[in-house]
């Protein structure tokens, strides 16, 4: 396995750099936005603006790969990402950050999709899963240490952040621009199929939406919700990155189950368990003296265990009946579904905000995820998939970060065609 990492070792070094800032920015963003006067249904579509795009990044990135390759590509998008970052204190006004934010999600979007289909270029079948979860767990930890950074704040102002930011995301240009080895073949222009995912699974889809929704919510308010119950700079940056680790720890093990159990019975109970934790944040800040603090940090670690592996589980569920002509379509289908959703999610909670308070947007969460939950209970009452256990996949880990390359280093993509092939 090591000698399969050391091609790719210049590549996840720039990697980890570009999510250590991202990371950083993530949590500061809605804070910075709050501190300048922003309301927090303002808050929210900036981070609409950011999802959207997201997805306008992966329809438009390939075409950059075509005309330019994979090396230069990158240096682009991540020189515009630093660029953006440092206009951000200087244009502290709500149209100019929605624009500003729609610029970063297209541009984050195009350096995942070039990381990943480098990735792919650079795996063969046997180790494709090894390298894909090596992948996934490093942009989980360094997003979470991006976040611990936001710790600083207490020390330096709000532009040396967005300045530290800059400076991380410029280094992630070094290792790659240096690299020696080769440049994969360029990727597919992505295509969009919804039919196709619905007809293999209406939950899938249906799950990709409310994953959307509740995680969209999350990352655009989760620091306005902090702050406004008195977490302090070392406080949020904690809870941020208890609910990040949550999603770390549980992906694998309920992913498992997945693969034993009927996976719709894996996302009824995931679902209800986020719906439950989401109800504790919106009581126990009325109820226990000190929740900014290890009741909040438990929380955060079990809400991000049960809801921030949702996406995962739908996206396994969507694939189990696929060829591998369908892989990618359906992948891209379910992620810019993802995307869509997420951006709908921010405005949607911040107008429960706007009725009950910072709680508003756990109240919302658990609303969506109990709706989920309703809706898989009776679906599998009504419907048994064609799938049997013996027909399903081995569940393999991704993040809501993945671009539709992630998608094409499944190991059963050049399987199948193969034994297609042979016949």
């Amino acid at each position: 396995m090591l000698r399969a990492l050391i091609p790719i070792s210049s590549l996840l070094m720039s990697n980890a750099f570009l999510l250590l800032g991202h990371g950083l920015l993530l949590t500061l963003l809605p804070i910075a936005a709050s501190e300048a006067g922003f309301s927090d249904t303002q808050v929210a579509l900036t981070g609409s603006a950011y999802f959207l795009g997201f997805v306008s990044g992966c329809l438009v990135t390939p075409y950059m790969l075509k005309r330019v390759g994979h090396i230069r590509s990158f240096a682009v998008l991540a020189t515009s990402y630093s660029v953006v970052i440092l206009i951000f204190p200087l244009l502290p006004e709500f149209y100019s950050w929605m624009l500003l934010r729609f610029v970063i999600g297209v541009v984050i979007s195009g350096l995942y999709m070039i990381i990943e289909s480098w990735l792919n270029g650079n795996a063969t079948p046997q180790n494709r899963g090894s390298i894909l979860s090596i992948y996934t767990t490093l942009n989980l930890i360094m997003v979470m240490c991006g976040q611990q950074l936001f710790n600083l704040g207490a020390a330096v102002e709000d532009v040396m952040l967005f300045s530290l930011a800059a400076i991380l995301i410029s280094i992630a240009i070094i290792p790659v621009s240096l690299t020696r080895s080769a440049a994969p073949a360029v990727v597919h222009q992505v295509k969009l199929n919804m039919v196709k995912v619905w007809q293999h699974s209406h939950i899938a889809l249906i799950g990709a939406i409310v994953a959307g929704l509740v995680t969209g919510a999350f990352w655009s308010l989760a620091p306005i919700y902090a702050t406004d119950n008195g977490f302090d700079s070392s406080q949020l940056g904690l809870f941020l990155s208890a609910t990040v680790l949550g999603g770390a720890c549980f992906q694998l093990p309920l992913g498992k189950l997945s693969d034993k159990f009927d996976r719709r019975t894996v996302l009824m109970y995931a679902a209800l368990m986020g719906s439950a934790v989401s109800l504790s944040f919106v009581y126990l800040p009325h109820f226990v003296s000190i929740f900014a603090g290890w009741p909040a940090f438990i929380s955060a670690f079990f809400w991000g265990g049960s809801c921030m592996t949702l996406y995962a589980i739908c996206l396994a569920h969507a694939n189990d009946n696929a060829t591998s002509d369908d892989f990618v379509e359906i992948s891209s289908a379910m992620l810019i579904t993802l995307g869509l959703s997420s951006a709908i999610g921010a405005p949607l909670a911040s107008l429960t905000m706007g009725l009950m308070g910072a709680d508003g947007l756990y109240a919302f969460t658990s609303g969506s995820l109990i709706i989920f939950f309703i809706i898989v209970l009776f679906r599998r009452r009504s419907h048994i998939p064609p799938s049997t256990l013996e027909e399903k996949e081995e569940f393999r880990t991704v993040t809501d970060m993945a671009g539709p390359a992630a998608y094409e280093m499944d190991p059963r993509t050049e399987v199948d065609a193969i034994e297609e092939n042979e016949k």
